[in-house]
């Protein structure tokens, strides 16, 4: 698990720290930092699975994701994690050249914290940093130390998911790919062949999932996988731009009690919303996200909703212990389901950089805690009123 990442001079994240929790909150104003602080964490787990270009999402060139568009300036990712029973930093920074997009991995280190020597990974002016390129078996390592550290750094960041859905594609049909097997994309599309996938590999924990989405909706009696036109699109959609073309392959299907059966484009986003979470519970461990990275899970979700929702996001860091959840927020009903620790606010101040200060440290929640839920205390007090006393509090209004 991530217990603290560090994040330099990427977008307006000019220096933020953040202790995290096994599931974490982010709140704050619109253009606050949170949705850059999951691009950051997303960025340094992808880059042990993928070269340095791949791993910084989105549609970006040049410095274009650098403070203030700084040339030579680089972008700092540190993590402080729990693996196996040991604690250890990684640390990768990046430069990106003026056009074009590129990155070039700058430094790269790696240190147990109870040892004072970091080791130096040494990989400077590459495309890749060598955490990626050794499991990806590009490159041979000699030394045992470093072989045994890069295994440990790959293990503890391999899997990340940034879950942005949109109910749309939820909704559509996919056509059968094995390179897709058991993961959806960040914009949900790929649904209904994890659903596919899981009913064929467990058929026991397929009818799991249906009971509990039974339970949280009982006018629905069962979900069906029907053969029909469908769509497929590239694995990785690194770029957040998908290009679909059609093809044959399977749609979901509900069929409700009253008799009428409608497919998945027919019914609520809400009803989508919570399969897309119940199929991530229910994937097979192997395939479980490492980190799970959600946007407003709010949206679409009646407020009494998002109780099931966040239950279920809380039994996946349950039922898989190595999971980790981060999440940003602008719902005061959904900080009602988290304790103060577990929730960092962001703001920006007035020099455009991003500031981050934990709940739990925050004499106004102190004081109100025993009397309102954490939702009431933000949505009465403000942003400004939860800043621990002597932190940054000039902001951008």
């Amino acid at each position: 698990m991530i217990t603290r990442f560090q994040v330099q001079n990427y977008k307006a994240l000019r220096d933020v720290t953040l202790d995290l929790t096994p599931m974490h909150v982010l709140i704050g104003p619109n253009d606050a930092g949170k949705t850059s602080i999951l691009e950051a964490i997303t960025a340094l787990c992808r880059s042990v699975d993928y070269p340095l270009e791949e791993a910084f999402t989105g549609s970006w060139q040049g410095s274009d994701l650098v403070w203030q568009h700084t040339p030579d300036l680089s972008v700092l990712l540190h993590v402080e994690v729990e693996e196996e029973q040991r604690q250890f930093e990684y640390q990768l920074a990046c430069t990106f050249p003026p056009s074009g997009r590129t990155v070039r991995n700058h430094s790269e280190q790696f240190k147990y914290v109870k040892e004072a020597l970091p080791v130096d990974f040494s990989y400077r002016g590459l495309d890749a940093s060598k955490v990626y390129h050794v499991t990806a078996s590009v490159i041979g390592v000699s030394d045992d130390e470093q072989r045994d550290a890069i295994k440990l750094v790959h293990r503890a960041l391999s899997g990340v998911h940034f879950y942005r859905w949109e109910p749309r594609f939820l909704a559509l049909p996919v056509a059968p790919d094995a390179q897709r097997r058991f993961r959806m994309d960040s914009s949900g599309f790929g649904l209904a062949l994890c659903l596919d996938d899981i009913l064929g590999y467990d058929r026991e924990q397929f009818i799991h999932l249906e009971n509990r989405f039974r339970a949280i909706f009982p006018q629905i009696k069962t979900i069906r996988l029907i053969q029909e036109h469908a769509y497929r699109g590239p694995v990785d959609d690194r770029l957040h731009m998908p290009m679909l073309e059609k093809a044959d392959g399977k749609g979901i299907h509900f069929d409700f009690v009253n008799g009428q059966q409608v497919p998945a484009s027919q019914t609520s986003d809400g009803v989508l919303l919570v399969l897309a979470y119940l199929t991530v519970l229910y994937l097979p461990p192997p395939h479980r996200p490492r980190v799970a990275l959600v946007e407003e899970p709010e949206n679409g979700i009646h407020p009494k909703r998002l109780q099931d929702v966040l239950g279920i996001l809380r039994d996946l860091i349950k039922e898989q212990t190595t999971s980790q959840v981060i999440l940003t927020t602008h719902s005061p009903y959904v900080l009602d389901l988290f304790e103060p620790q577990e929730v960092s606010l962001c703001r920006m101040i007035t020099d455009g950089s991003v500031s981050v200060h934990r709940l739990s440290e925050s004499q106004t929640v102190r004081e109100q805690l025993d009397i309102f839920t954490l939702g009431e205390i933000w949505t009465a007090e403000g942003d400004a009123a939860l800043i621990p006393q002597g932190q940054p509090n000039e902001t951008i209004s």
